[in-house]
């Protein structure tokens, strides 16, 4: 669908509502600056592409009405114009799916067989799965697995991979109660001991149980 088409029908779609082309424009503007800026700051922070599943992942169903509420009251619409927002946009793109415990759309999860399948080189882990990534903490990728294997191995906990977009989410007993998210972050890796895989304040951090001797980088 071209732009010309898709303007047409969301300006028809509108008029069904009673809402003006200019206004559902507007309205459609600052959903789609918000999702520029959510674009922007995941390739900063993580590298890749925020895809459409992926921020439904992240923001959920209500976030997606959140949004449509928020971009209703910059057009003039109301408090309430966030419903009609949403039904007029639904017309030229698909309507997130409702579920009742109002989990993202995408949240294709599965056991996690094999720590080695939490493969990026770093992640960003919150203990709130509803907290930002600006409040987590960077690990490397072999602290997670290391984690991963303690976690899966030992019976301290349980972990799940999300394919869609390689978050792994886990419990360990060893830790403060609560689900920790470890979310891809391959722009914040740093230099890995060639021994251990660990960061260097991560060697010295668990330098008691978890780290090898020495920290060294391989040599080029």
């Amino acid at each position: 669908m071209d732009q010309s088409t898709r303007e047409q029908l969301l300006h028809a779609e509108a008029a069904k509502h009673g809402v003006t082309a200019s206004a559902i424009d507007h309205a459609v503007s600052v959903i789609a600056a918000v999702q520029r800026r959510d674009r922007a700051d995941y390739a900063a922070h993580f590298g890749g592409e925020l895809t459409p599943d992926r921020w439904l992942s992240g923001h959920g169903v209500s976030g997606f009405d959140e949004l449509c509420a928020y971009a209703a009251q910059q057009a003039g619409l109301g408090d309430g114009g966030g419903e009609l927002v949403r039904r007029i946009v639904a017309a030229i793109a698909p309507e997130p799916e409702a579920r009742e415990d109002d989990r993202p759309v995408h949240w294709w999860a599965r056991p996690l067989a094999d720590p080695a399948e939490a493969d990026f080189a770093a992640y960003r882990v919150t203990c709130d799965p509803s907290a930002d990534t600006v409040s987590g903490t960077d690990w490397s990728g072999a602290r997670l697995r290391r984690t991963l294997t303690t976690v899966t191995h030992h019976g301290q906990g349980a972990a799940c991979l999300e394919e869609a977009t390689g978050t792994v989410v886990f419990t360990d007993v060893g830790l403060p109660r609560g689900a920790y998210i470890a979310r891809p972050a391959p722009k914040r890796a740093q230099p890995a001991c060639a021994t251990c895989g660990l960061w260097a304040h991560e060697h010295v951090l668990l330098a008691s149980y978890d780290s090898c001797p020495q920290f060294a980088i391989a040599s080029s």
